[in-house]
Order: C-alpha cells, then sequence, then structure tokens
C-alpha cells in the first residue's frame, strides 16, 4: 500500500492498494473495503495486478499504523459472501493538519544577500559544495570524475539565487503545539507553490532553506515525527 499523494492529519487523503490475482486462475466481483470506503473490482485476469484508490483519512500526525484492509467476493454466486481481513504490517507518514495563517510578524524574508542564495543541483552559478546524489538531482549535475574516484554518485551544488527565502520556526507562532505545527505546514506548501527556498529551526536544530519537492518533504516530515 502507497500514499497516492501526502497525507495530512484530518485531512481526506488516498492510498492505493495493488491486487494480485491467482497465477492461475481469474479473479472477479472483488470489493476492497477501507475505513468506510469500498471499491468494486469486477475482474482481474490470472496472474494479473490491478491497482485501487482508496479514500483515507488519518485522525493524527506522525507515522500511524495502516488501517486493515477487508476483502470480499460474493463470486461465483450470490449465496454466500467469502471474506478475509490484511492486518498490514506497515505505518504511513502523516504530515500536521494545515491550518490557514499569515507569516509570523518575527519571519521576513531576505532578499538580494548572500543568505538568500540557496543551493541547487546543476544550473547556472558558482559552485557551492559536492555532494551525495540524491534522488530527484538532474543528471548534468553529476560530478563524473569525482563520482569515479569515490564508486559512488556525486553532484555539484550551484549558488542559486531564489525569488524569496523563508526561515519558519514552530515557536514564533501562537496557540498548542499542534496548531503552530499545522500553521507551519500551511505555510511550506504555501511558499514552495510560489517557489520560494524554505528552510526550518526545529527541536534546536537549524535545516537550511532549499528549493524543491525533497525539501518541502522533508521539512514536512520533521514537522510529522516532531515530539
Amino acid at each position: 500500500m502507497l500514499p497516492s499523494h501526502d497525507l495530512f492529519a484530518g485531512t481526506p487523503g488516498a492510498v492505493r492498494v495493488r491486487i494480485t490475482s491467482h497465477r492461475y486462475l481469474p479473479t472477479y466481483l472483488l470489493h476492497v473495503r477501507m475505513d468506510a470506503t469500498d471499491v468494486l473490482v469486477p475482474a482481474i485476469a490470472a496472474g494479473a495486478n490491478e491497482e485501487v484508490a482508496l479514500s483515507l483519512t488519518m485522525p493524527q500526525r506522525g507515522l500511524c499504523p495502516a488501517p486493515s484492509i477487508h476483502v470480499s467476493s460474493c463470486f461465483p454466486v450470490n449465496f454466500f459472501v467469502r471474506s478475509c481481513r490484511f492486518d498490514l504490517q506497515q505505518s504511513l507518514l502523516v504530515f500536521p493538519r494545515p491550518i490557514a495563517t499569515q507569516l509570523p510578524a518575527q519571519e521576513t524574508p531576505s532578499l538580494g544577500s548572500a543568505e538568500h542564495q540557496v543551493a541547487r543541483s546543476g544550473g547556472e552559478g558558482d559552485l557551492r559544495s559536492i555532494e551525495n546524489y540524491r534522488a530527484g538531482d538532474p543528471p548534468k549535475s553529476i560530478h563524473w570524475k569525482l563520482s569515479a574516484r569515490h564508486q559512488e554518485l556525486k553532484t555539484k551544488q550551484m549558488n542559486h539565487q531564489a525569488e524569496e527565502t523563508r526561515i519558519l520556526d514552530p515557536e514564533l507562532f501562537d496557540g498548542s503545539l499542534e496548531e503552530r505545527l499545522g500553521r507551519c505546514a500551511y505555510l511550506i506548501n504555501r511558499c514552495f507553490s510560489q517557489n520560494c527556498a524554505v528552510g526550518l529551526n526545529i527541536a534546536g536544530r537549524h535545516i537550511a532553506p532549499r528549493s524543491g519537492r525533497i525539501q518541502r518533504l522533508r521539512l514536512l516530515k520533521e514537522l510529522a515525527l516532531y515530539e
């Protein structure tokens, strides 16, 4: 089971479930249910796979156990229903519920300064550092000579002038812990949709501002697991 997209607490989301039919026998009239969602799969050919999307709303943030999945079928005749329950040994990462808010008065963007420059793989700019390859880095940023020497992929991180830089800190918001984390989650989503570079001060640690989906997921994960 995989999340179809990011899961936020108290917010309708979805997960994908892959069903594999028997190697030699097709499957018919299969009901797949999780919580209040029931999806009918009319038929799956022998040995084939079928993915279904199931709606899911997780009540709280954090690393949460995946709910059970109930599978049933009335085929070949509707005299009785065969069913089984699958208790998945899997956890889902759930981000804080976003709460619409404005940037706190203490947080202001820094424009045009050295601090405003962020590292980005590839692209134009001055070389800032050489780092280990991460999923999503463009192939053109790979430093092939160093990669061959170290026997692992290395990428060039270049200074890039971002449009805006934001440093968020849950302690700068009012409200309970969950409200503060939810406000941070909302601003992270909003800032990244506006192509801002975003960093985070949390639990005494500073995460430097970067742009891109990988950075967004990293910041949301920090909020989800914060205690």
